[in-house]
């Protein structure tokens, strides 16, 4: 797309249409489907229809919200996974965009009563804005046009309820989203454990892997080791690697906005969350990993303690560094986290940082010989390769 489109242009569409795909009391996850560009936009003289159907080719965008009180009545009342699939063990994949027309109105009436500030964008899919409310909605446009079923009055009192009560909250935007991203955002059917060989590896995921870095989907961190983007994020820059906040940091003062100073001590980093990145090419996840990378891992350690003393106050002994595996996305990266914040480091995909240095320290072809135990959502793309390849073995 020419120009970055922002969650008002895609809500200002009148064929926006809204599914929940997550939602819990601080979070919700919505599946989106829209225009590539404005609807209102007419052809010009001597325009095809063609052209004009290019213009309005619908687009999949994620649209992930953080909001403490959070009003999941609303922005879960369209649900991608019904209790049906859920019994019957069928993937939410299937109910996409077949999808309760009120219900999606609802979402999007709601949404509509916030104004969304930029913090920062990647220039690729990803942007980030904090979402203020703007003013009440008047009656809800799907109340009005139900108005012979029994419960509109009951969806507009929740709705502007909701709206009254609302404060402001974190909101990420995802535009377009890939397959592979919406994948990972859908509602999970649970999950399967995998135990990675040494030849599964060679015969199936590191093919899929490629696949994923062959397919263009990794601009946006080109563009932050690069500095095109996120600047406002960066902590630490030399010739190997970044480290930048990582957007998890949903509490962290916005980048954009706050001055450093304020960052120092701010009540913010009991959820700390910061992502170093290298800068050297070959390296998708663990399993590249090779004892001429130990340097580069050390100097995260040490580089990534040094700038999270200096620039927010906590000490080196509150700091957990690790890597995943399988990791969120397929460039070699470091999460840095606050002891009290527990998220992403379960034991079956983090391994600490200190650990892997080790354990190339002893071997330095360790990770491409030992088998690596990791958990996958069920009927994902890698998990099904995953037991085709086993199905093929029987």
């Amino acid at each position: 797309m020419a120009s970055k489109v922002t969650p008002v242009d895609i809500l200002a569409g009148d064929q926006c249409k809204i599914q929940s795909l997550t939602v819990s009391d601080q979070h919700a996850t919505l599946l989106i489907c829209h225009a590539a560009k404005s609807d209102d936009i007419s052809p010009s003289a001597g325009e095809s229809n063609e052209a004009e159907e290019t213009k309005c080719t619908p687009v999949l965008s994620l649209l992930k919200l953080t909001v403490a009180p959070f009003h999941k009545s609303i922005l879960g009342c369209n649900p991608v996974l019904t209790q049906e699939d859920i019994d019957n063990g069928q993937p939410p994949e299937r109910n996409m965009l077949h999808h309760n027309q009120q219900a999606s109105m609802s979402i999007r009436s709601y949404l509509k009563g916030f104004d969304f500030e930029l913090k920062s964008e990647s220039g690729a899919e990803y942007s980030y804005y904090i979402a203020k409310p703007n003013r009440l909605q008047p009656m809800s446009t799907a109340a009005a046009t139900v108005q012979n079923e029994q419960d509109s009055s009951d969806t507009d009192h929740e709705l502007h309820a909701a709206q009254s009560f609302s404060g402001s909250f974190d909101v990420e935007l995802i535009c377009p989203a890939s397959s592979a991203q919406i994948s990972r955002a859908m509602p999970t059917l649970g999950h399967v454990l995998i135990d990675e060989t040494p030849e599964m590896y060679k015969a199936v995921v590191q093919p899929y892997i490629q696949s994923v870095v062959d397919g263009g989907s990794l601009s946006w961190i080109t563009n932050i080791i690069e500095l095109k983007k996120e600047k406002e994020r960066l902590l630490f820059n030399n010739d190997q690697f970044v480290i930048n906040v990582d957007t998890k940091w949903r509490t962290h003062p916005p980048p954009m906005t706050t001055p450093r100073e304020e960052w120092l001590n701010n009540p913010s980093v009991d959820n700390l969350y910061c992502l170093a990145i290298t800068k050297l090419s070959g390296i998708a996840s663990l399993r590249d990993l090779r004892g001429e990378h130990i340097p580069m891992l050390q100097s995260m350690i040490k580089e990534g303690l040094s700038a999270i003393k200096s620039i927010y106050g906590v000490n080196r002994d509150q700091i957990r560094i690790f890597i995943h595996y399988q990791p969120q996305f397929y460039h070699f990266h470091v999460h840095y986290t606050r002891l009290e914040n527990e998220v992403g480091c379960c034991c079956e995909r983090g391994h600490l940082l200190s650990d892997v240095i080790q354990n190339l320290q002893m071997d330095s072809d360790y990770y491409c010989k030992r088998i690596i135990s990791y958990k996958l959502k069920r009927g994902t793309l890698l998990e099904n390769i995953i037991g085709s390849y086993f199905s093929s073995k029987e």
